[in-house]
């Protein structure tokens, strides 16, 4: 009910409520809050080397990239941050995390006819992810390291 409210009291896209804290407030508190998965999503390069050394603190085990390149690194793939926080726990790359729809795509696009149903587009698309997941794993089967594993593969493959 809670959620519908804010919903419907909404200017634009911004939520309203007599309740919300101020981003400033949030944004000192949010990155101690216990856990063990981080998502970082829809938008790009805002995780600092701070904010990351209090989630592990905090006690986050994995990171699963959702957004493109979720570290604020300037670099454009594996940055100084990126590769602290993949020496440290597991963080699976945004280019098998978040490759959901860019599958989709392909598989409907594919020469074959393609069985077009939600069971048979979602089962394709987590048999790929499976398969990079395993592919990266059967090359390093740590917990750490595994963006820089599975960049090293997808590099390779290229070749």
């Amino acid at each position: 009910n809670r959620v519908a409210d804010l919903f419907f009291a909404k200017r634009g896209n911004s939520l309203v409520s007599n309740d919300a804290i101020s981003f400033e407030e949030i944004n000192s508190k949010v990155w101690d809050i216990p856990a063990d998965v981080f998502l970082p999503c829809a938008a790009s390069r805002l995780v600092t080397q701070d904010q990351v050394n209090r989630m592990i603190t905090a006690g986050v085990k994995l990171i699963s990239s959702g957004a493109n390149v979720p570290f604020a690194d300037k670099e454009i793939f594996y940055g100084p941050i990126a590769e602290s926080v993949d020496k440290q726990i597991t963080v699976i790359p945004d280019f098998i995390a978040n490759c959901g729809m860019a599958r989709v795509f392909a598989y409907l696009m594919s020469d074959s006819k393609v069985d077009m149903s939600d069971e048979a587009i979602f089962r394709d698309t987590s048999e790929v992810i499976c398969r990079a997941l395993e592919a990266t794993y059967s090359m390093r089967s740590e917990s750490t390291l595994l963006t820089a594993t599975a960049f090293d593969k997808a590099l390779k493959t290229l070749n």
